[in-house]
């Protein structure tokens, strides 16, 4: 970014909300994801240890899924702000710059 000029990365705003979704959807997953191997992790204590930490740290994982939602929309709300400033913008400048009627006499 130079002195006098404003960048954002647009696509890195929609790539990071994007982002944003796929881990909370990955981490909201986890009951289902532990319950796919059930039988499979080699003894009951370790199901039950797992299954105690999954429903354990439900608190926690709702204030991050709440965090990451609100994230992932203020990101994906951001590029399409900027780039309606940008259009509006550019439709602006390309306004003002066509010459106008005035001051052409008419014959």
């Amino acid at each position: 970014m130079t002195a006098d000029r404003l960048s954002v990365d647009l696509p890195g705003l929609d790539s990071l909300a994007r982002k944003l979704e796929s881990i909370r959807s990955t981490m909201n997953a986890t009951r289902s994801t532990l319950e796919h191997y059930r039988g499979q992790l080699g003894s009951v204590e370790i199901e039950n240890a797992l299954g105690d930490f999954e429903h354990d740290w439900s608190d926690g994982r709702k204030k991050i899924d709440d965090n990451a939602n609100k994230l992932a929309t203020m990101a994906s709300d951001s590029a399409r702000a900027l780039r309606q400033v940008d259009t509006d913008l550019a439709t602006n400048l390309n306004r003002a710059s066509q010459p106008t009627d005035e001051g052409v006499a008419e014959t």
